[in-house]
C-alpha cells in the first residue's frame, strides 16, 4: 500500500506539471508537440487510477511502465542531467516491484 501510494504521489506530481504546461519549454526544447505532452499526462493519471483498481492493477503498471520508458528514452538521447535518468530509473524499479507484488498477492 505504501509503495502504491509513493507511485501516486510521483505520477501525481509529473502530471500536474504535464496538464499545467509547467514543463512544456521541455518538451519543445526535445521536438514534442504539446499535445503530446499533454496526452502523456492524461495517459498517467489513467494508468494511475488502473493501478488503484482491483484486477486491474498489472495493466496499469504496464502503462506507467511504459511511460517511463519513453520518458528514459528521451532523457538519456536528450543528454538530460543524471539525477533526472536516476530517478526515472528508480521509479521504474517502484512500479516493477508493485507488479510482483500484485502478482503474488
Amino acid at each position: 500500500m505504501i509503495l502504491r501510494i509513493l507511485i501516486s504521489l510521483i505520477f501525481v506530481g509529473t502530471a500536474t506539471l504535464k496538464l499545467t504546461g509547467r514543463v512544456a519549454p521541455d518538451w519543445k526544447r526535445w521536438g514534442y508537440p504539446r499535445v503530446f505532452m499533454y496526452a502523456t499526462g492524461v495517459a498517467e493519471l489513467a494508468a494511475l487510477a488502473l493501478l488503484w483498481s482491483p484486477g486491474l492493477e498489472l495493466l496499469g503498471a504496464a502503462g506507467l511502465g511504459l511511460v517511463l520508458l519513453g520518458a528514459l528514452a528521451t532523457l538519456i538521447k536528450q543528454h538530460e542531467g543524471r539525477s533526472h535518468v536516476v530517478f526515472t530509473a528508480l521509479t521504474l524499479l517502484l512500479v516493477i516491484v508493485q507488479s510482483y507484488r500484485s502478482l503474488v498477492s
